[in-house]
């Protein structure tokens, strides 16, 4: 929202895309019941949990590095963590800090990867035999990657030379070792 403003595509997504988008599957599944092994329904419960998990994790691991300007545990450790400095639109300086650390030393959009974990999950409730309650999942994809090449793109102009050595360090965007 903070790059997004209120108009016509926020509002009608909100009022008519979402609400078909998040109730996808269960409609699905209300027409088109599937019995799950309950070995498979167990293992698709934890991956979409263990999906939440580190959506919350990572926000939380960001919120409270900067929240205590750095002074805190990541996994057990003092956090690593680039302090960015950057011009306001009002020619004001203020400074970021780029963690480094916990899941976001492994990905630079960590809290995507859980996202997609759980959109995922959600869509494998459903089994593998249509493509349409699979269309969360596809559009979740499509929509972190580009807000994700958006993002880069507005931190690159942000933070210059930091956003680089942090793009150096951590080298990943959403998957760690492949992209």
């Amino acid at each position: 929202m903070c790059h997004d403003h209120f108009g016509f595509y926020f509002s009608w997504g909100i009022a008519a895309w979402l609400p078909v988008m998040y109730t996808l599957q269960t409609q699905y599944l209300a027409t088109h019941p599937i019995d799950l092994s309950s070995w498979t329904a167990a293992l698709i419960l934890t991956t979409g949990v263990s999906g939440y998990v580190l959506f919350r994790a990572a926000n939380h691991q960001k919120y409270i590095s900067r929240a205590t300007n750095g002074d805190c545990k990541i996994w057990g450790k003092p956090p690593q963590f680039i302090r960015a400095k950057y011009k306001t639109a009002e020619g004001s300086m203020h400074e970021s800090l780029l963690l480094c650390s916990g899941w976001w030393g492994l990905v630079r959009h960590a809290n995507y990867l859980g996202d997609l974990i759980l959109s995922y999950s959600m869509c494998a409730s459903c089994g593998f035999t249509n493509l349409l309650p699979w269309t969360y999942a596809i559009y979740m994809t499509i929509l972190l990657v580009h807000r994700c090449y958006r993002d880069e793109v507005r931190c690159h102009n942000k933070y210059g030379d930091s956003w680089k050595e942090y793009c150096a360090k951590v080298p990943y965007r959403i998957i760690p070792g492949i992209f």
